[in-house]
């Protein structure tokens, strides 16, 4: 079950942001992507998972054509983990993380508290924590509940936006470790932007941002 991107090019009104990129990624591997500071990297994520308008290319994740799905088969196909925030504020994180089975599946509340509290034991995330809400949670926690969040749908494609800011680098690496866990799981493709070295060098491949594409980074 590859990831083909074929021909992207994506722009903002003031700037071309990628032209001409093209990816492919087989199934149960973990690429990073090298970003900087305002270089696109959010922008890469979101374009490949048919979250953002007007973006000329192809996008394919086995049969699937991520850019023309609709919400309820994206919510289904690709989790996606914010850098910061993404959490409904009026909901505590349990409801935060059962959000996408209770809206897009007839998934019992029995299995749903089942694969959340199976989450929590596999990322080692205090159970007390799914009673707080959004607010009262630290950068770590609030990228631990996003993460949480896209992996209780089982994602085939799951895309992670800067998961190191704030994290000790035991917390790092038993977080990709759990990650690659999920991989064996069940059948999933990660794609992760991020500056830290430790995590260009567990991906399968790592990538950089220039000219307006991607290069393997090395």
């Amino acid at each position: 079950m590859p990831l083909i991107a074929k021909n992207i090019y994506m722009e903002y009104p003031e700037a071309i942001v990628f032209k001409d990129l093209n990816l492919e990624v087989a199934d149960q591997q973990m690429i990073a992507v090298k970003t900087e500071v305002l270089d696109g990297g959010t922008t890469l994520l979101k374009g490949l998972a048919g979250m953002l308008d007007d973006i000329v290319g192809e996008v394919h994740l086995d049969s699937m054509d991520l850019l023309h799905m609709n919400a309820a088969q994206r919510a289904m196909t690709v989790g996606y983990v914010h850098e910061e925030q993404g959490l409904v504020s009026l909901y505590d994180c349990y409801q935060n993380i059962a959000l996408p089975l209770q809206f897009h599946t007839m998934i019992s509340d029995e299995l749903v508290e089942t694969r959340i509290f199976d989450l929590c034991e596999q990322f080692s995330v205090d159970r007390k924590l799914l009673n707080e809400y959004p607010h009262a949670l630290n950068d770590v926690q609030t990228r631990m509940m996003n993460l949480l969040r896209a992996l209780v749908i089982r994602p085939k494609l799951l895309l992670i936006d800067e998961l190191e800011g704030g994290m000790s680098e035991e917390i790092l690496e038993a977080t990709i470790h759990s990650i690659r866990g999920k991989q064996e799981e069940n059948s999933m493709i990660v794609i992760i932007t991020t500056s830290h070295d430790f995590l260009l060098s567990e991906a399968d491949r790592s990538y950089q941002i220039e000219n307006k594409s991607l290069l393997e980074y090395l």
